[in-house]
């Protein structure tokens, strides 16, 4: 059994997305768990991964939907790779060329 222990969380890239969206970054710690003889346990540490999730508030109250989770087992992606894997699905972030035209 994999347990994950959350690491830390933060908002990636607010300046970036359209209004409403959340772009949520956790890093989590896995841990391998193996039963031993008795009640003992044994903890392999089975290294980090980075986990993305989209969230969209429509502005009603207790409305947070989850759009999507991505995984990343390689370290957080930059920037501009987590566009690409999310624009496959979602348009999620500012269009900068429309922006500067407005």
């Amino acid at each position: 059994m994999i347990v994950h222990e959350l690491m830390d969380m933060e908002h990636l890239f607010v300046e970036q997305l359209q209004e409403g969206y959340y772009i949520i970054h956790e890093t989590y710690q896995n841990v391998l768990v193996e039963p031993e003889d008795g009640d003992a346990v044994r903890q392999v540490d089975a290294g980090t991964e980075e986990v993305v999730t989209i969230l969209f508030d429509p502005g009603n109250e207790y409305s947070l939907l989850c759009l999507d989770t991505y995984t990343f087992a390689g370290g957080m992606p930059s920037l501009t790779e987590l566009k690409e894997t999310i624009a496959a699905e979602y348009d999620v972030f500012v269009n900068n060329d429309h922006a500067a035209s407005l």
